[in-house]
C-alpha cells in the first residue's frame, strides 16, 4: 500500500487534503497488468478511476468505419478514467497497456466520496477534463480521427473558426483554393453551378465532414459552391497546414512498375474518372466510383481490403485515396494514373463487377 507521502509526489494528488488522502490511500487497489491487455473497453459503464505508477498505456476511439484511433499515450504518474465517472457516462475510448504495468484503481462509489469531500481534487479534476474536451472534440471529427496526439496538438494552433448564417455562402464556385474546412455544427449543401441554369445541389454535409480538399489536392479552383443551410460554424485549415499534416498522413503512392512486379491481384483498383473516361479505357476489373459518388459510398466498402486508386493522371487519384484514407481504409495513389499503367486495361462498362449501389 502506499504511504500518503508517496501519494502526495504524484500531481494529481500533492494538494489534497490529509483526510481526502488517507480516504484515497485506504481505498486504492494496485494491479500488475502484462503488456497488450485492454484496461477498459469503449462503450462500457464507468467503474475505476486509474492513475500508473509505472508503464505505458494507450487511448484509442473507435471511429465510425471500425478502425482503432490513437487518442494518446500516458506515461507513469498520469491518471485516466476519471471523464466517465465525473459525467456519468459511457468510456469513450478504450486503454491497453503499451508495457507491463503497475496501476492503482479507485472504485466509482470511493471516487464520488473523495471528489465530493475535496475541492481541490474535484478542481483539479474538472481542470484536466476541460482541456481533454477541446483534444476530444477535434478528434472526433472524421478527418482528424485518424491523426497521431502530437499532429492533432499541431492542429489546434492553426485551426480558424468561422461562422455563416443559414444561406450565406462559405466558398464560391471558381474561387482560389485557400482553406480546407471541417463542419463543427451545422449543415451545408455542396451547389454545382451551370451557366443559363439553376444550380444542382450534388451533396448535403454534416457536422464532423470535410469539403474543400479536391481543390486543394488538384491544385485548381473550386469545383463547386458551398452555402450553409443552418446556422453553421466551420473549423479552417490553411492550404500549406493541410498539406503539412493532413497530406503528409493521408496521402500515399504506389508505382504500377511496383503493384505489377509484386502482383496486383490482392488489390481493388477505383476508377476515381467520369463513366465516360473509364469506359473509354480503364485498368482491367476496376471499379468505377468518381469522387461525387465515392463520397457517399464508404459504408458499401469493405474496410478490410486494401485499394488503389487512378485517374488519367494524379489529380482525382490523389483526391480518391485521401477521401479513403482520411476515413480509415488501406487505399493508395496510382501514381501518374492510367497513362503511368503497364498492365491489362479495358473497355466499355464493368462488365458484371459488382458495384456498390449509387443513392
Amino acid at each position: 500500500m502506499l504511504s500518503s507521502e508517496q501519494l502526495k509526489r504524484y500531481k494529481y494528488f500533492s494538494g489534497l487534503s490529509a483526510e481526502a488522502i488517507e480516504a484515497l490511500r485506504t481505498s486504492l487497489d494496485s494491479v500488475e497488468i502484462e503488456a497488450g491487455k485492454r484496461i477498459i473497453r469503449q462503450g462500457t459503464p464507468p467503474d475505476y478511476f486509474y492513475f500508473l505508477a509505472r508503464g505505458e498505456v494507450e487511448l484509442c476511439r473507435r471511429t465510425t468505419f471500425g478502425q482503432s484511433a490513437p487518442l494518446s499515450v500516458l506515461s507513469s504518474g498520469e491518471t485516466f478514467g476519471e471523464i466517465a465517472l465525473l459525467t456519468c457516462s459511457h468510456r469513450t475510448c478504450s486503454v491497453t497497456t503499451k508495457t507491463p504495468s503497475l496501476l492503482y484503481r479507485l472504485a466509482k462509489k470511493d471516487f464520488d466520496d473523495i471528489v465530493v469531500k475535496d475541492a481541490a481534487f474535484r478542481h483539479v479534476l474538472e481542470h484536466k477534463m476541460a482541456g481533454y474536451a477541446a483534444y476530444d472534440r477535434i478528434k472526433s471529427f472524421q478527418p482528424f480521427a485518424l491523426l497521431e496526439p502530437e499532429q492533432v496538438l499541431a492542429l489546434t494552433e492553426t485551426l480558424v473558426e468561422k461562422h455563416f448564417a443559414p444561406g450565406e455562402t462559405i466558398v464560391h464556385q471558381g474561387d482560389q483554393r485557400d482553406f480546407f474546412y471541417v463542419i463543427k455544427t451545422g449543415r451545408v449543401a455542396v451547389l454545382k453551378e451551370h451557366p443559363g441554369a439553376e444550380p444542382d445541389q450534388v451533396a448535403e454535409l454534416g457536422e464532423g465532414e470535410g469539403f474543400g480538399e479536391e481543390a486543394i489536392l488538384r491544385e485548381q479552383k473550386r469545383g463547386a459552391t458551398v452555402q450553409a443551410l443552418d446556422p453553421t460554424t466551420v473549423l479552417a485549415l490553411s492550404e500549406p497546414d493541410f498539406r503539412r499534416v493532413l497530406g503528409a498522413k493521408f496521402i500515399d503512392y504506389v508505382y504500377g512498375e511496383d503493384l505489377l512486379q509484386e502482383g496486383a491481384s490482392g488489390y481493388v483498383f477505383i476508377d476515381a474518372r467520369v463513366p465516360a473516361e473509364y469506359q473509354d479505357e480503364h485498368i482491367e476489373g476496376a471499379i468505377n466510383l468518381p469522387l461525387e459518388i465515392l463520397r457517399r459510398q464508404y459504408a458499401a466498402l469493405d474496410p478490410e481490403q486494401p485499394y488503389v486508386t487512378y485517374c488519367t493522371n494524379d489529380s482525382r487519384g490523389t483526391t480518391a485515396a485521401f477521401l479513403l484514407s482520411a476515413q480509415g481504409f488501406q487505399a493508395k495513389a496510382l501514381r501518374g494514373g492510367i497513362g503511368a499503367w503497364d498492365g491489362p486495361v479495358a473497355t466499355g462498362p464493368s462488365a458484371g463487377l459488382h458495384l456498390p449501389s449509387i443513392d
